[in-house]
């Protein structure tokens, strides 16, 4: 049995375990994507759930793909949306599209839960065209918030039995995707405030 598989079809199972439909910073990481996206353009939503953001990309771009490991997530997923092509894959495998498949790839809330990151980032950058555009996000983690959580809630945070695997810091972060060959034009954190971000948004192109 494919253990990660799973474990998230078991989170998908759980009411209130799984990412909330009110994630109050998915419209806005979505915000600063939409404006960089053209009519024309390919895009694969890898980890992408429910679905909920690879609806609004569908509106606005000719072909969208959803990819998730967890086929209860792509279930819901097909329930809210009427056409769409969807897939049942994991990002640690070699996802089955042919090299420069696609314009943009839309990676938000994923790379924390996957143990082999630098792999996954080698496939995402095979799959883009020449300069084509990676959007990812991950929980936000520096130094100062690094110590409050040490202080304040370090088994809550760590739980081992959480989903969440792996943790960056924007410098970690910019070199994993400069060593699977892409490069970094922007970072931006979101939610709260400094020191303490929820979020670290990443602009990263293909070479």
């Amino acid at each position: 049995m494919n253990s990660a598989r799973d474990f998230y079809e078991r989170y998908w199972a759980k009411p209130g375990q799984a990412p909330p439909a009110d994630d109050p910073l998915r419209e806005p990481r979505l915000a600063l994507l939409l404006p960089q996206l053209a009519s024309t353009d390919r895009v694969l939503d890898v980890g992408c759930g429910d679905g909920r953001a690879t609806r609004v990309l569908a509106g606005r771009c000719r072909q969208v793909v959803g990819v998730d490991i967890s086929p209860q997530a792509l279930r819901a997923a097909k329930q809210g949306s009427a056409g769409g092509r969807w897939l049942c894959a994991s990002l640690e495998g070699d996802l089955p599209f042919p090299d420069s498949s696609f314009d943009v790839v839309h990676c938000c809330e994923v790379i924390e839960h996957l143990l082999d990151v630098p792999g996954a980032l080698r496939v995402l950058h095979r799959i883009l065209r020449p300069g084509g555009l990676l959007f990812l996000s991950t929980p936000y983690h520096g130094l100062l918030k690094n110590l409050a959580i040490v202080l304040l809630g370090f088994e809550r945070h760590f739980d081992p039995s959480g989903p969440h695997i792996r943790f960056f810091t924007t410098r970690s972060l910019s070199r994993l995707l400069r060593e699977a060959g892409f490069v970094v034009e922007k970072t931006r954190c979101l939610g709260r405030f400094w020191p303490v971000w929820m979020n670290l948004v990443v602009w990263a192109r293909k070479e």
